[in-house]
C-alpha cells in the first residue's frame, strides 16, 4: 500500500502540472476579459508540435519551446476573432478546440508509434538529494521533470505579474472596466491579444509536459479533456492563482487515482459476507470506462461546491469578461 500511495503522489504532481500550466493561462486571458474555451485544442497542437520537434531534433526544450509557439499561433487566431472581429467569445474558443482536435488527428496518425526521450526525472536543486529519501512523499516532492518545477515556479511570477506589476494591474483594470481603463490611456485591445497570446503559450506548454514529459508518446486526442477542467479550475481558484494550486493538485490526483487505481484489487474474498453483492458493483465501478469518468464528474461536484458556498461578490468574477470592447469616437 506505501509503494502504490507513492506512486499515486508522483503520478498526481505530473498530472498536476497539466493543469497548472493551462490554468495559469486560462486565468491571464479571463482577467483581461477574454474567454478562452480554445485550450484543449492548443494544448493538442503544443502536444503534438512539441512531440514531433523533438523526434526530429532530439531536443525536448526545443520540443517545448514549439509546443508553446503552436498554442500562441492558435490563440492568435481566437484573439483577431473575438478582440478585432468581436465574434462570440464562445463560439470561437469551441471551434478552435474543434480545429485543434481534427488537425492533430490528421496530422498525428503517422507520429504514433515513434518514441522520445522526453525530460527525465531530475532531483530538485540543492536540496533535493537529502529529502528524496523521505518515505511516501520524498520521490513525488524532490524528484520530478524540469516541467514539474518550471509550473511551480511560473505560479509564483503570475501571481507577482496579476498583483505587484504595472502591466498585470493594467490587465486586470482591463478585464473589469475597458472603457475606464481605455479614458485612463491603457491600451484595451493591445493588452487582451497580450492576454490571449500568453494564455495560448502557457497551453500549448501544457500539451507539451503532456507529450515530452507525463507520457512521453503522442495520441490524438491525449490531452482527453484536461482543457475543459483547466477551464473550471479557474472558476473554482475564483480567478486567484494561489488557490489555483490547490485545485490543480486536487483535481490532479483523482486524474492520477483513475490511472493507478486500476493496478490494484478493491473486491472482497468469496467467504466475505454480501460479496455476491458487492464484488460486482465494485468490479463495475472499477472499470477503465466507468473510471474515466470520475474526474469529469469530481470536477463538476467540486466547482458547484465551490460556487454555491461563495457569495457572488467574492467569486471576483472579471466584470467584463465575454464582453467585447468598441472604442468610441466622435
Amino acid at each position: 500500500m506505501v509503494t502504490f500511495i507513492a506512486g499515486l503522489l508522483d503520478a498526481t504532481v505530473q498530472a498536476a502540472t497539466v493543469l497548472l500550466l493551462a490554468g495559469m493561462g486560462e486565468l491571464i486571458s479571463e482577467r483581461a476579459g477574454v474567454l478562452n474555451l480554445g485550450v484543449e485544442g492548443m494544448m493538442l497542437v503544443g502536444a503534438l508540435g512539441g512531440f514531433i520537434t523533438t523526434v526530429l531534433t532530439g531536443s525536448h526544450w526545443l520540443g517545448f519551446g514549439v509546443g508553446i509557439l503552436l498554442g500562441m499561433v492558435l490563440a492568435l487566431v481566437h484573439a483577431f476573432l473575438c478582440i478585432t472581429l468581436k465574434s462570440n467569445q464562445v463560439i470561437s474558443g469551441v471551434m478552435l478546440t474543434l480545429l485543434g482536435t481534427g488537425l492533430t488527428t490528421f496530422f498525428g496518425s503517422g507520429w504514433v508509434e515513434e518514441s522520445i526521450d522526453g525530460f527525465p526525472q531530475m532531483t530538485f536543486p540543492l536540496v533535493g538529494q537529502y529529502l528524496v529519501g523521505v518515505p511516501v512523499v520524498g520521490e513525488a516532492l524532490f524528484r520530478s521533470t524540469a516541467t514539474d518545477y518550471l509550473a511551480l515556479g511560473l505560479l509564483v511570477v503570475v501571481w507577482y505579474f496579476l498583483h505587484h506589476s504595472n502591466l498585470g494591474l493594467e490587465m486586470i483594470a482591463v478585464g473589469e472596466d475597458p472603457e475606464m481603463a481605455d479614458t485612463m490611456g491603457v491600451s484595451v485591445f493591445r493588452l487582451r491579444y497580450l492576454a490571449v497570446l500568453i494564455g495560448g503559450g502557457f497551453a500549448g506548454a501544457a500539451g507539451a509536459h503532456l507529450s515530452l514529459a507525463f507520457s512521453q508518446l503522442w495520441v490524438p486526442g491525449m490531452t482527453a479533456g484536461r482543457g475543459w477542467i483547466a477551464v473550471a479550475l479557474v472558476i473554482f481558484a475564483q480567478w486567484r492563482p494561489r488557490r489555483m494550486l490547490v485545485g490543480a493538485y486536487l483535481f490532479g490526483l483523482l486524474d492520477a487515482l483513475r490511472i493507478r487505481s486500476q493496478s490494484i484489487s478493491l473486491t472482497l474474498g468469496p467467504d466475505a459476507p454480501l460479496a455476491g453483492v458487492i464484488n460486482p458493483i465494485v468490479e463495475f465501478l472499477m472499470t477503465p470506462q466507468i473510471m474515466g469518468t470520475y474526474p469529469y464528474l469530481a470536477t463538476i461536484i467540486v466547482l458547484a461546491y465551490a460556487v454555491i458556498r461563495t457569495k457572488s461578490d467574492q467569486l471576483a468574477v472579471p466584470s467584463a469578461l465575454l464582453q467585447s470592447y468598441s472604442r468610441e469616437t466622435d
